[in-house]
């Protein structure tokens, strides 16, 4: 059987909580000046990200884009009116992947088969797979069949900003949900791409790497709600929703032509 691959990225939020379990966010911090309280944003991510403001007072969501690291001031209080609890309490904040507002990306890249020249792989689940891919997250995602240790390339040019390669176990149960090894890689376009699976200490390059189509970027693996060794990759693209999959070209060929039991050859 194939994966059921929902990675922490599902959501794809640097926090995720709900409303009885909510807190302030490490990026978040307050300065008081003038008889002022400020709300500030420390952004230490090299790629563009963007905030969603939850104002629960006047039920309104604000969003702000940011592309460059560094402070900025995001609200503004007067001290004498409200004071830090009130401003957690009422004001909640989520850092997305990103831009709030893509509006176009390039659907005609061609992107590379994640494996070397000469080499082919057997699909496992390809688009709108009823086992794991019929999620708004994976819809449009492709499993590879791969042993453990097989080469993975990258299937486009891009910059690293996620990489986990410490787990090492595997599973069918909700426990080994976010214990995959993964690489998230975000391209010039605005879009991501995400492969999972690798095995232990198998990912061969680090957050704020530049990498190439073609180039090796780890061994495939086991890791993570996985019922057997393979590849799983997905193109993503921003909503204020957090990242959805999106239909894409591999190798000249639309990705809803990789069916089940079919396979894929890298000439």
């Amino acid at each position: 059987m194939n994966v059921v691959f929902r990675f922490f990225l599902v959501a794809i939020l640097f926090v995720s909580c709900t409303k009885d379990e909510y807190k302030k966010p490490s990026y978040i911090s307050f300065n008081l000046k003038n008889d002022s309280i400020y709300v500030n944003i420390e952004k230490k991510s090299i790629h563009p990200t963007f905030l969603k403001i939850d104002d629960r007072i006047n039920k309104k969501e604000q969003y702000i884009d940011f592309v460059k690291e560094g402070t900025k001031t995001i609200l503004k209080f007067k001290q004498v009116e409200i004071d830090t609890n009130y401003i957690i309490e009422n004001y909640h904040f989520n850092l997305f992947y990103g831009t709030s507002n893509l509006k176009k990306y390039d659907t005609l890249y061609n992107y590379g088969l994640p494996f070397l020249k000469g080499k082919r792989y057997k699909v496992l689940q390809g688009n709108n797979g009823g086992y794991s891919h019929n999620k708004i997250t994976s819809r449009y995602a492709i499993d590879f069949k791969m042993n453990v240790g097989q080469e993975v390339c990258a299937i486009r040019e891009g910059l690293v900003i996620n990489v986990k390669d410490h787990f090492d176990k595997n599973g069918t149960s909700k426990k080994y949900l976010n214990k995959a090894n993964l690489i998230l890689v975000y391209h010039k376009d605005g879009t991501f791409v995400q492969y999972g699976h690798f095995k232990k200490d198998g990912v061969l390059v680090k957050i704020g790497d530049t990498i190439k189509k073609g180039q090796l970027i780890g061994y495939s693996g086991n890791t993570g709600m996985s019922s057997e060794p393979h590849l799983h990759f997905t193109i993503y693209k921003p909503t204020k929703k957090g990242l959805v999959s999106i239909p894409f070209i591999l190798d000249s060929i639309s990705s809803k032509k990789y069916k089940k039991g079919k396979y894929a050859r890298n000439n």
